[in-house]
């Protein structure tokens, strides 16, 4: 199948610590009575299957295009999910309030959890932030499974979690996992793995609108929880000019790389078949130009590009996530070393994503 570059429809969620970002910066129009706080721009899951916003295939589902013809779609490299759903998810996060203490399961563990979805590796990036803002990834040094079920039962396990300040155009590697919190005030995109497990831990003794507590999962997370993990805060982007394109890679791992791409006019790229590609412009209006097909996208929306599609332009000003399922050495490590990375900064990159 030729799909063409395709752009879906986003699918708002209501979330009770929802913000306003997304009508106030992005200039969403949201028609939902509650807070909202989750965009869903490209899904195939059973809680929402993406459907396609216009072309061809208008009116037809994510679900829809990947039975049609799901090697087109995905490419040699990547692979459909276990339940043969596309493999990743691309959602926007506006947190009006902090979310959950939570933390995810790695494959291994949903499986033996009895879990219906994959694990849930994730990356965030800072679409806008206000002052002061902070993200929560990963533990203090030296917290360990006592101390943190002794904190918990004590009712406040804030201090024990790593924080750090973000501004526009950061990014936050998330291991499944790793306990982590999305502070208030944020605008985020996270791309992650097709899965929808979340454990609360903690949700700093709020209520709903009828004074009842969100349910918490302590069993299941204290069960997935990695206190192995030494790291957590913001990327150290690597950054490389090749084809007169400026790329700047700020994570990969097996299930996805995101890379940011500057683009200022104009940018040609060719597939090579083995993954597909979805766009995000971050800062402006740029227009996807690929042969018999195209769209434009405005701050914060996407698209996603097939493997099948063998050559695209990005025309306009503005950065460009790029999301794909990468083959880590000739995707990441081979492009990098030829630019003059050392070994230290690549396995400081892949040491991310253990």
């Amino acid at each position: 199948m030729q799909f063409g570059i395709l752009k879906f429809q986003e699918h708002y969620m209501e979330r009770l610590w929802g913000g306003d970002k997304l009508t106030r910066v992005l200039k969403r129009t949201v028609h939902q009575p509650g807070p909202v706080g989750e965009a869903w721009l490209i899904s195939d899951h059973v809680s929402c299957e993406s459907v396609v916003a216009s072309g061809e295939f208008e009116g037809r589902s994510l679900r829809d295009l990947m039975d049609m013809d799901a090697s087109a779609i995905l490419g040699a490299q990547a692979q459909h999910t276990s339940q043969g759903r596309f493999p990743l998810l691309l959602k926007l996060i506006d947190a009006g309030d902090v979310l959950s203490v939570q933390v995810h399961p790695d494959d291994t563990k949903a499986l033996r959890l009895g879990e219906s979805d994959t694990g849930k590796t994730e990356m965030w990036y800072v679409i806008d932030a206000e002052d002061k803002s902070a993200l929560f990834s990963g533990l203090c040094a030296g917290v360990t499974r006592d101390s943190f079920k002794a904190a918990l039962n004590a009712g406040d396990v804030a201090p024990l979690l790593r924080g750090f300040s973000v501004s526009a155009g950061d990014g936050v590697f998330v291991n499944a996992g790793a306990v982590h919190a999305i502070g208030a005030g944020k605008l985020l995109a996270e791309i992650q793995q097709n899965s929808d497990i979340t454990y609360r831990l903690f949700d700093w003794k709020r209520v709903d609108e009828n004074g009842v507590p969100r349910t918490l999962h302590i069993e299941k997370a204290m069960a997935v929880m990695d206190f192995a993990i030494d790291h957590g805060g913001r990327v150290a982007p690597l950054r490389y000019t090749e084809g007169g394109v400026v790329r700047e890679v700020l994570s990969a791992c097996s299930y996805f790389a995101a890379e940011r791409i500057c683009v200022r006019g104009g940018a040609a790229f060719e597939g090579t078949g083995r993954s597909f590609h979805i766009l995000m412009a971050v800062d402006d209006v740029v227009t996807l130009v690929a042969e018999n097909s195209g769209c434009v996208l405005e701050q914060g929306e996407a698209a996603l590009i097939p493997a099948s599609v063998n050559e695209w332009r990005i025309k306009g000003t503005s950065n460009v996530l790029d999301y794909y399922v990468p083959a880590l050495e000739l995707d990441i490590i081979a492009p990098l070393r030829r630019h003059g990375y050392s070994d230290m900064q690549l396995r400081m990159l892949l040491g991310a994503a253990r």
